[in-house]
């Protein structure tokens, strides 16, 4: 099995869980996507690893037509009754891998991806196709949740979130981040930072983590080295805080 059909098999099981998750149902970015959807009124936008719609439901309002797109075909439900339930036509969803996306070149006016890029085996190949989808001075919104600098947590912050989910790559650093789009054309013209708190047992739930992992990371936070226990804010029941980077960029023009 490969990774893209790993991703597919762990988000159909738990496709359900997402669309109430406090993490992805609501936070400080949701916001600006939606402020950059009003501010642009872009024809056609895209949305990649849309989950249960909570981004393109935000974005429809302010667009003539939202696509979105995810590589599990049990979100890609949910976020299609969610549009219908809401009287959004304008959405169109369908199952759709970002490193081969079924559009043509320079057709979107506005690219958004929200908490999805880690779960990217090779983000190179992913940015290149969103780079071609995107018409030149389109605007590209990134939202991720980023590895520390320090080497320390980093490794613990990679350990706990492949244990909890196998389906998970890596979170970048937010240096990394700024290279790799500059490196394809998207120019980061306006970032915000987040610290958002992770609720370990909603955290487990949510990915239908094994009860044998799962008492392998309680061990891992209670006894990880203080640097790292700092760095993550891991609390007393294991709950911890990741920081997030909400990146608006630029395409260049042609």
């Amino acid at each position: 099995m490969n990774h893209e059909q790993d991703v597919t098999r762990q988000f159909d099981t738990v496709a359900a869980r997402y669309e109430k998750s406090p993490v992805h149902a609501h936070g400080p970015d949701l916001p600006i996507f939606q402020a950059a959807a009003e501010a642009l009124r872009p024809r056609c936008a895209l949305d990649i690893g849309c989950g249960p719609g909570h981004v393109a439901l935000a974005l429809a309002p302010f667009c003539e037509t939202v696509q979105a797109v995810d590589a599990s075909l049990e979100m890609v439900k949910i976020a299609t009754a969610r549009a219908q339930s809401a009287g959004r036509p304008n959405i169109a969803c369908q199952q759709a891998a970002v490193a081969s996306l079924p559009f043509a070149d320079a057709c979107m006016d506005l690219v958004t991806c929200r908490f999805s890029a880690h779960h990217w085996r090779d983000l190179s190949s992913g940015l290149q196709e969103i780079a071609r989808v995107l018409r030149p001075g389109g605007t590209f919104i990134l939202t991720d949740s980023v590895a520390p600098d320090d080497f320390l947590a980093d490794t613990h912050l990679q350990t706990i979130e492949l244990l909890r989910d196998a389906s998970h790559v890596r979170n970048q650093t937010v240096s990394a981040w700024m290279a790799l789009l500059a490196a394809h054309g998207l120019a980061p013209m306006h970032t915000d930072h987040f610290r958002i708190r992770i609720s370990f047992d909603d955290w487990v739930a949510r990915a239908e983590t094994p009860s044998a992992r799962v008492a392998i990371l309680k061990d891992m936070l209670r006894n990880a080295p203080l640097e790292a226990l700092a760095r993550l804010g891991v609390e007393k029941d294991g709950s911890f805080h990741l920081d997030v980077l909400t990146a608006q960029c630029q395409k260049a023009q042609a």
